[in-house]
């Protein structure tokens, strides 16, 4: 992930130096769960990437905010919340990413923030469009997943101060 960052950080230095001066920058993303905790072989199979994914999924809306001196975002998912959905009454409909998001800047600490941050079905469900249903097929639980995810970073993104 460190080289994905440096990477990321020297092609987009020079062209978003005058856009992200106004925005808070980012050093470093680091999301966290414990998977091991989550019994439920099934939810197990569902987030088995969570953590790469929504990774990805924040730094592909921070590119133009990378810098060395930026803060670092740290996000703890919950592995109780991630195993509820999964329960044999409930289904995909009910699945929650819920974790605690910590920004953490170098210098400022005035800037620093945490904060819990919980995404359910029903606040990712318009990104997949009306009458989706996420039981209906492999490819419908995946895009739900990719739902869930974005709209997760979307957040993080859209507290970033």
């Amino acid at each position: 992930m460190n080289k994905l960052l440096i990477a990321l950080f020297a092609t987009s230095a020079l062209s978003g130096a005058a856009f992200a001066q106004d925005m808070p920058m980012v050093k470093e993303i680091d999301v966290t769960i414990d998977m091991t905790a989550i019994t439920n072989a099934k939810a197990a199979d569902y987030w088995k990437a969570v953590e790469t994914d929504l990774e990805a999924a924040i730094l592909s809306r921070v590119t133009d905010r990378m810098a060395e001196d930026g803060s670092t975002i740290l996000v703890d998912l919950s592995e109780v919340e991630l195993a509820n959905g999964f329960t044999e009454a409930a289904g995909l409909e009910d699945s929650v990413l819920k974790g605690m998001v910590h920004q953490q800047p170098d210098t400022d600490n005035s800037k620093y923030e945490s904060y819990e941050l919980t995404v359910d079905y029903k606040l990712a469900a318009p990104l997949l469009g009306e009458g989706f249903d996420p039981a209906a097929s492999a490819e419908d639980a995946k895009r739900a997943y990719v739902a869930l995810v974005d709209t997760f970073a979307d957040q993080v993104v859209a507290n970033l101060k």
